[in-house]
């Protein structure tokens, strides 16, 4: 069963579409109300369908089978695996890497 905030809310879409092509575009009648009943469908579907909070089901998930999750993705190490030039005013200095010419 859908939120009854998001029934109200359909509910408010599906009744200001059909007075609105009904009063104002003079629509017939039963065009106006499928019009309203078409929009309130589509946004009762909008709203059942978001705002699930993926932590959760995440959660669930490494506590139902935990020999199945990884560890989460850290920092690059700290090594230079381009093999690039370390250089500085007073010569080689660990530490600090120049990966890209700077024309000095």
């Amino acid at each position: 069963m859908p939120d009854p905030r998001a029934i109200l809310i359909a509910a408010g879409v599906g009744l200001g579409v059909a007075g609105y092509t009904v009063l104002w575009w003079h629509w017939p009648v039963p065009f106006g109300a499928g019009a309203g009943l078409l929009l309130a469908g589509l946004a009762l579907t909008s709203f059942a369908g978001g705002g699930t909070d993926e932590s959760e089901a995440d959660a669930a998930w490494r506590a139902a089978a935990p020999d199945l999750a990884e560890e989460p993705a850290g920092p690059p190490p700290d090594d230079d695996p381009a093999g690039g030039v370390r250089v500085s005013a007073a010569g080689a200095e660990p530490g600090r890497s120049r990966d890209i010419p700077s024309g000095d």
